[in-house]
């Protein structure tokens, strides 16, 4: 007859190793992830890109919801402004796509309120949770107590900056 404690060690060996087998490595976290560097450099492109006033850089480096969005948004603007139709989404996003004068105006607008060294220069960047489409990087302000979640998505194999997602009110 085996003894309780025998019993107990073989249990407890066992679950031990299903656990194993099931959680991540030891010491595996989301900066162990090779797409680490990527995702940094996109997000850290797309404020530097603000900084230099690179309009077509900054849609570039735009999440497909986010540029839809804007573009959306652009439209009801100028139509409500104009009182007439909406302009063409197709105008717009050629506009956007190559800094054109509305793309101007409308990032010139949105930097008189957001000032792109504050992550830059004033901010600590950690990675967040990593997934294979999804990503976020939290980036706190020197003089904040909660980080700003930048979420991220990888389209057509490159990552993209959810400025919507991440910034607009749902």
């Amino acid at each position: 007859m085996r003894s309780p404690f025998r019993l107990a060690c073989r249990v407890a060996s066992a679950a031990f190793l299903v656990l194993s087998l099931c959680l991540p490595a030891s010491g595996a976290s989301p900066e162990d992830d090779p797409a680490v560097p990527a995702i940094l450099d996109r997000a850290e492109s797309l404020f530097q890109s603000m900084k230099a006033r690179d309009y077509p850089a900054i849609f570039a480096a735009l999440s497909a919801k986010s540029r839809e969005t804007i573009i959306s948004e652009t439209a009801s603007a100028l139509a409500g402004a104009a009182k007439q139709a909406p302009p063409d989404p197709e105008a717009l996003r050629s506009d956007f796509t190559a800094g054109g004068p509305i793309a101007r105006d409308y990032w010139d607008a949105f930097l008189r309120r957001f000032d792109p060294d504050i992550p830059l220069e004033h901010s600590r960047w950690e990675i967040g949770s990593v997934e294979k489409d999804r990503a976020e990087i939290l980036i706190t302000h020197h003089r904040a107590d909660h980080p700003a979640t930048l979420k991220m998505s990888r389209e057509d194999g490159d990552w993209k900056v959810g400025l919507v997602e991440t910034f607009w009110s749902r």
